[in-house]
C-alpha cells in the first residue's frame, strides 16, 4: 500500500456518480526531456471529504488530488487456484481545479495577525499523525 499526501493534477474524463463514492477514468502527464508528454489514464474510485468536494465534477474538469491510497490487492480466479492482483487507487481529498481558484477569489486573504498557523504541543510531538489518516 502506497499512502500519498502532495499535489497531483488530473484531467477527468469520466465521471460514474454512485451513492457513496464517485468512479472516474483521469488522465495525468509528464514532460519527458525530449519535450514530449507521456500520459497515463487512471480508474480512481473517489471517496470520503472527497466525494463530497467532488459531487460536481464533470468531464473536462481538472482535478488536485492531494491525498490517495494506491493497493495491489490479491485474488483468487474463480473456478481456479491461480493468484491474481487488481490495482486499487482511491482518491481521498481533492478539489475541482477551477473551483478552488473561485475559491480563493472570493475569499479575502486573512488578516496578518491571524494568518500564523497555530500548532497544538501534541502536533509538535507528532501524537495527530493517526488522527490525519482518512481510515
Amino acid at each position: 500500500m502506497i499512502f500519498f499526501k502532495g499535489t497531483m493534477y488530473a484531467k477527468v474524463w469520466k465521471v460514474s456518480p454512485e451513492a457513496k463514492y464517485i468512479d472516474l477514468r483521469v488522465s495525468t502527464s509528464e514532460k519527458k526531456d525530449d519535450g514530449t508528454f507521456a500520459s497515463s489514464t487512471w480508474f480512481p474510485r473517489v471517496i470520503g471529504h472527497a466525494f463530497n468536494t467532488l459531487k460536481d465534477v464533470k468531464e473536462g474538469d481538472r482535478i488536485c488530488i492531494t491525498k490517495a491510497k494506491f493497493t495491489n490487492e490479491n485474488y483468487t480466479k474463480k473456478g481456479t487456484d491461480e493468484i491474481r492482483s487488481v490495482f486499487k487507487f482511491l482518491i481521498l481529498e481533492a478539489t475541482i481545479e477551477g473551483a478552488q481558484a473561485d475559491n480563493n477569489q472570493a475569499t479575502p486573504p486573512p488578516a496578518p495577525e491571524t494568518a500564523t498557523p497555530q500548532v497544538s504541543e501534541s502536533a509538535v510531538n507528532g501524537d495527530e499523525q493517526e488522527e490525519d489518516c482518512p481510515w
